[in-house]
C-alpha cells in the first residue's frame, strides 16, 4: 500500500507543482520517515515532488536571442522535420535546446547521433508559450543551425552504443525500405526512417506501441543474460544486469517507455537480490515513484503516460482475464495481456487524439504475438547479420521479414478497414461488455455479447460515407469525384503523414490521378506518400515541377478525367487548376469554379 501511496503522491504532486519552501518539504520527509504510514509517505512524494518541479520548471531560463558559434552534444537522434529538415536535441553550455536545420545543412545533422558532439554555427531563439511541449524536455529555445564545422564521437560509452544501433541497421539492409523501419523500431526504436504510409497505418491500427521500445524489451534482454550470468556470484550478477540495463536504456535513447521498464526491472532485480522479492504491482509503484522524483516533468509526457496505464493495466488485469478465458496457455496469456493493456490506455488515447479505431482490438490481437520473435531476433542474430553482412545476413534475416511482413499486413488491413471509430461512451460500454464476457456467467456473456454487437454495429454504421464531388478533406488536399474518378488535388500540402491520415480518415479508398498545383517540394513529398498507399499512376503537375513521375501540363495543353479538365491557371501559368469540362475557362482559383 505504501508503495502505490508513493507513487499517487508523486503523480499529484509533479502535476501540481506547487512553489512550496524548502522547510515544508524537510518537514514532511522528516513525518514520513518516522511514522511511515502511506498517508505521511502520499504527502511527503507529493509535497517533494512539487518542490523538485516547480524548481525545475523556474529554472528554464532562456539566454538570450542572438548567433551562436560553438560545440553541443546531441541528447537525441536527428530526425525528419518540414519538408526537407532535420530537428535534434541537444545540450549548450548547459541547457537543452532542440537543433533545427534545413537543406545541405540538415544532411549532414543526419549523419550524427545522440552523444555525439557537433560544432555549429546559427541563431538561437527562446522558447515561447507557444513552444509548452518543448519546456517538458527541458528546452529552453531552438538554434536554427547554419553550418555544421566538425563532429567528435563522444564518450566511450555512447560511441559503443551508437556502434551496436549501426550494426543493427547495416544488417537489415537486406530488408526493404518499410520492412527495416519496423524492425529498428521494435528492436531499438529507431522510427526516423518510417515512411508516411508506414506511420499512419500503424497509427490507425492501433499498433503504434509496437514501433517503440517497451517493457517487453528489457524482459528479453534480461532473459537473454541470465543463462550467461548465471554462475555470477550475486553481486557480481546485480552489478553486469544493472549494467546491461543501464546500457540498453542509452541505446534505446532514454524514452520514457524504457525508462519505466529498465526502473521496474530494476527494482526486481535489486528486490529479489535482498530477499524481499517484489510483485509487479509494487514494482511499478516503486518505479513510478523514483522516476518521477528523478524528473517530475515525466508526468506530462504522453509516452510515460500510455507505458504506466499499459502495465498497470497487464499487472492488474492480465492474469484474472488470463483464468476467464479458454484455449492454449499462450493463446489466453496473450490475449489477456492484449486486452488489458488496450483497455487500459483507451482513456488516455480518446481523451488525446479523439475517438479509437475499432479494428485495433483485433490488429492486437493479430499482431501482437508477432512483436515478442521480432524482439528476441532483433536483439540476438540481428547482431550477428550485422557483422557478417552479404548472404549470411539474409539467410540470418529470412524470419524477420517473414514475421514484419505480418505484422505489417495486419496494420495495413486493419487501416483501410472501414473507419468505424469508439467514443468515450461506447469505449466504456465496449470495456463493460469485455469485462461481462470474460468475468461473468452464461447469462452474462449473452448481454454482453449482445451489447458489443450493438455497439459494433453503431460504429460501423457511423462510418463516413466517401466523399462524393468536390470536398475539401484538409491538410491541403481537395478530393473531386466525378464520373467514377477520384482526382486528389494537391495545394499546399501539410506533411505527408498529415496528408495520407486526413485522405484515410475521409474514406477514400482509390485515387485514380493526383494534381500537384504548383509542383513545389512539398507537393512532391505528398505525392509520393500518396503514391506509396494507392499506386496511383495518374500525376499531374505544371512545368518546372518537381514532382517524381509526374506528367507535364503545359500552356495550351489539358488533361482530361470524364467531366473535369486540368489545366494551367490563367494569368498564373505556374499553377494548376481543376475545372468542370462545361467551364469555358477555369478561373483563378479552384473556389471560384461553381462544381455540380
Amino acid at each position: 500500500m505504501r508503495a502505490h501511496a508513493a507513487a499517487i503522491g508523486a503523480t499529484v504532486g509533479a502535476v501540481a507543482m506547487w512553489p512550496l519552501p524548502g522547510a515544508v518539504v524537510v518537514v514532511a520527509v522528516v513525518v514520513a520517515l518516522r511514522r511511515r504510514t502511506w498517508f505521511a509517505l502520499a504527502l511527503a512524494t507529493a509535497v517533494l515532488c512539487s518542490f523538485l518541479g516547480s524548481r525545475a520548471l523556474a529554472g528554464l531560463d532562456p539566454p538570450d536571442a542572438g548567433p551562436v558559434d560553438t560545440w553541443v552534444t546531441l541528447t537525441s537522434d536527428p530526425h525528419p522535420f518540414g519538408a526537407a529538415g532535420m530537428r535534434a536535441g541537444a545540450r549548450w553550455d548547459g541547457h537543452r535546446v532542440s537543433l533545427a536545420a534545413h537543406g545541405r545543412v540538415a544532411s549532414h545533422l543526419d549523419d550524427a547521433l545522440a552523444g555525439e558532439q557537433l560544432r555549429i554555427a546559427g541563431r538561437f531563439r527562446p522558447a515561447t508559450d507557444r513552444d509548452r511541449w518543448a519546456r517538458w524536455r527541458h528546452e529552453v529555445g531552438t538554434i536554427s543551425v547554419d553550418a555544421i564545422f566538425g563532429s567528435q564521437g563522444g564518450s566511450p560509452v555512447t560511441r559503443m552504443a551508437n556502434r551496436v544501433r549501426r550494426v543493427l541497421g547495416d544488417g537489415a539492409v537486406e530488408l526493404d525500405r518499410d520492412d527495416r523501419a519496423i524492425f529498428l523500431g521494435m528492436v531499438i526504436g529507431d522510427d526516423r526512417a518510417q515512411s508516411a504510409v508506414t506511420a499512419d497505418d500503424f497509427r490507425a491500427a492501433g499498433l503504434g506501441h509496437l514501433l517503440v521500445v517497451s517493457g517487453q524489451n528489457v524482459a528479453f534482454v534480461i532473459a537473454v543474460l541470465m543463462p550467461l550470468v548465471g554462475r555470477f556470484r550475486p553481486g557480481s550478477r546485480l552489478v553486469v544486469l544493472f549494467g546491461a540495463l543501464a546500457f540498453f536504456a542509452l541505446l534505446t535513447r532514454f524514452e520514457p517507455s524504457v525508462l519505466r521498464a529498465v526502473a521496474m526491472a530494476g527494482v526486481a532485480l535489486g528486490a529479489a537480490a535482498i530477499g524481499t522479492p517484489v510483485d509487479g504491482r509494487r514494482g511499478l509503484s516503486i518505479a513510478v515513484a523514483t522516476l518521477v522524483v528523478i524528473d517530475p516533468f515525466l508526468v506530462h509526457v504522453l509516452a510515460f503516460r500510455l507505458s504506466v496505464a499499459a502495465t498497470a493495466g497487464i499487472v492488474w488485469c492480465s492474469q484474472p482475464l488470463a483464468g476467464r478465458l479458454r484455449g492454449p496457455s499462450f493463446v489466453r496469456t496473450a490475449a489477456a495481456t492484449t486486452i488489458a493493456a488496450q483497455l487500459a490506455v483507451s482513456p488516455l488515447l480518446v481523451f488525446t487524439f479523439g475517438p479509437l479505431p475499432l479494428a485495433s482490438l483485433p490488429a492486437n490481437l493479430l499482431a501482437g504475438p508477432a512483436s515478442g520473435p521480432i524482439m528476441v531476433w532483433g536483439c540476438t542474430a540481428g547482431l550477428l547479420a550485422g557483422v557478417a553482412g552479404g548472404p549470411v545476413a539474409e539467410l540470418v534475416h529470412w524470419p524477420t521479414e517473414a514475421l514484419v511482413t505480418w505484422v505489417r499486413w495486419v496494420a495495413h488491413r486493419a487501416a483501410l478497414a472501414p473507419a468505424a471509430m469508439l467514443g468515450p461512451v461506447a469505449l466504456l460500454v465496449t470495456a463493460g461488455g469485455v469485462v461481462g464476457l470474460v468475468c461473468g456467467g452464461r447469462r452474462s456473456r449473452l448481454c454482453a455479447l449482445a451489447t458489443l454487437g450493438v455497439v459494433v454495429g453503431a460504429a460501423i454504421a457511423a462510418v463516413p460515407e466517401p466523399p462524393h464531388g468536390r470536398s475539401v478533406i484538409g491538410a491541403g488536399v481537395t478530393s473531386i469525384v466525378s464520373d467514377g474518378y477520384t482526382v486528389l488535388v494537391l495545394d499546399d500540402p501539410h506533411r505527408p503523414v498529415d496528408v495520407v491520415e486526413r485522405v484515410r480518415e475521409a474514406g477514400v479508398r482509390r485515387v485514380d490521378a493526383i494534381v500537384a498545383t504548383d509542383g513545389d517540394a512539398a507537393d512532391a513529398f505528398a505525392v509520393v506518400s500518396l503514391v506509396d498507399r494507392y499506386g496511383t499512376e495518374t500525376i499531374l503537375a505544371p512545368p518546372m515541377h518537381r514532382v517524381p513521375g509526374a506528367s507535364t501540363v503545359g500552356r495550351g495543353a489539358a488533361q482530361r478525367f470524364a467531366d473535369l479538365v486540368v489545366r494551367l491557371r490563367p494569368r498564373d501559368e505556374a499553377h494548376l487548376v481543376v475545372c468542370p469540362a462545361d467551364t469555358p475557362t477555369c478561373n483563378d482559383g479552384v473556389e471560384e469554379v461553381a462544381w455540380p
